[in-house]
């Protein structure tokens, strides 16, 4: 019997990592049985799990009980956390980055972390029986990957996907991200979603491997029965995101408020956030007033709803201006509809916004350089903006198609899988 563990932060539950289903469905298919461990206590469970699917929710806070325990813990693995702590302080110190006392805490505290997800794993599956051909997946490069690269199971295999939070370490609050060298060297395969993740991963803890795979992610674009796509004279733009600082949504609104263009422009975001009422007051005082622009925040949309909107409607621009980003999954379902795309130029963006689907701006854009792309946009003539948008949309069929792209990688898990049971 093949088994995966599949370590996640959210997903069955509440609306997180919603880019996992396409991808699980046929994960389903290829296992015989799936055990999901996520780190989320309190979201309801939205998606639908097949019969072979068992769930465990685990808490990564500590507990007080956690704390009574942690002694024994401690004395328990004593010689794996000291070893963990002084190979991670070597291997900083190698490549010049000498721990602070700030940092050496947040690494012991990763430590113990990663050593409770190890036993909570180990005892799920000696309650279910399970001690042999097992692929242990962590959905991110972070105390999942660094719990299963402790684990030692018989005709078995540890992989993690990476992103760009779990990577990118300056860009991070703690501005470090303990024990990448330890999980690259425990793990059989990384999967990176962008090749700029894996060339700065590669850089950062020096060391290169082909166990360092480009898996891209991928977006599937459903078919909507019987819908006929509404017309409209306005030049629709869209955008899609948290409305939180790191994505930079002032920055469109300031854009908008100095563009110069004929047609009349339609600016919609989908998502919510900490920032709404912020920003909904600054787009009323910047775009409220002026001819020619209208605006709506259109809130949280589930994603289905979101791709029956695109089908409907026909979107002419879409922007992302965050401040940081991995692989967006918004840009590729954008290009699934053939719509161009402004976004600025960080993480792993320009392998989607590839050459003739749209334009990069650099991370430190001034309003004035969007609005400039947006006016560009808005005034090429119909014959010009389909060849965009063809463009658009072949880029995402043939690099950021979901079916495709997961295929290939439970073909790639699978055949490590096998080299390990040979």
């Amino acid at each position: 019997m093949k088994t995966l563990v599949l370590i996640t932060s959210q997903f069955p539950f509440g609306t997180g990592e919603s880019f996992i289903g396409s991808e699980f469905s046929m994960l389903t298919l290829n296992f015989d049985k799936i055990i999901i461990i996520a780190q989320n206590i309190s979201g309801k469970k939205i998606r639908n799990i097949p019969d072979n699917v068992i769930v465990y929710r685990y808490n990564p806070s500590t507990s007080l009980l956690g704390f009574l325990w942690f002694p024994i813990l401690f004395l328990l693995n004593c010689g794996t956390i000291i070893n963990l702590l002084n190979g991670e302080v070597v291997f900083r110190r190698s490549i010049g980055d000498h721990l602070i006392i700030k940092k050496l805490l947040h690494l012991l505290k990763k430590i113990i972390k990663a050593v409770q997800l190890r036993d909570f794993i180990t005892g799920k599956l000696s309650k279910e029986g399970i001690n042999e051909s097992i692929v242990f997946y962590s959905y991110w490069l972070k105390t999942g990957a660094h719990a299963i690269a402790m684990l030692k199971y018989k005709m078995s295999i540890k992989i993690a996907r990476a992103h760009g939070s779990d990577i990118y370490e300056e860009k991070t609050k703690a501005g470090y991200l303990p024990l990448l060298k330890f999980t690259a060297l425990n793990l059989n395969a990384i999967f990176f979603i962008s090749n700029n993740g894996r060339e700065y991963f590669a850089d950062k803890i020096k060391m290169n491997s082909p166990d360092f795979i480009v898996s891209r992610l991928g977006v599937e674009k459903p078919e909507f029965e019987n819908l006929v796509t509404n017309k409209s004279d306005r030049y629709e733009i869209v955008s899609c995101s948290n409305l939180v600082p790191l994505k930079r949504i002032e920055l469109i609104i300031y854009s908008l408020a100095i563009v110069q263009s004929d047609k009349e422009i339609s600016w919609l975001h989908f998502g919510d956030g900490i920032l709404r009422n912020e920003l909904e007051t600054l787009a009323e005082k910047r775009l409220g007033q002026l001819k020619g622009i209208t605006y709506s925040f259109m809130g949280h949309y589930p994603n289905n709803e979101l791709l029956k909107y695109y089908t409907l409607n026909k979107i002419n621009l879409f922007i992302n201006t965050s401040l940081t980003e991995g692989v967006p999954v918004s840009i590729m379902e954008a290009q699934s509809f053939g719509i161009p795309v402004i976004a600025t130029d960080v993480g792993g963006v320009k392998e989607v916004v590839a050459e003739g689907t749209g334009s990069l701006l650099p991370v430190d854009f001034k309003p004035e350089n969007l609005a400039e792309m947006i006016q560009f946009y808005a005034n090429l003539p119909e014959e010009e903006e389909n060849k965009i948008r063809m463009k658009a949309f072949n880029n995402w069929k043939l690099n950021f198609n979901a079916s495709v792209n997961h295929k290939d990688f439970i073909t790639r898990v699978n055949s490590i899988l096998a080299s390990v049971k040979e």
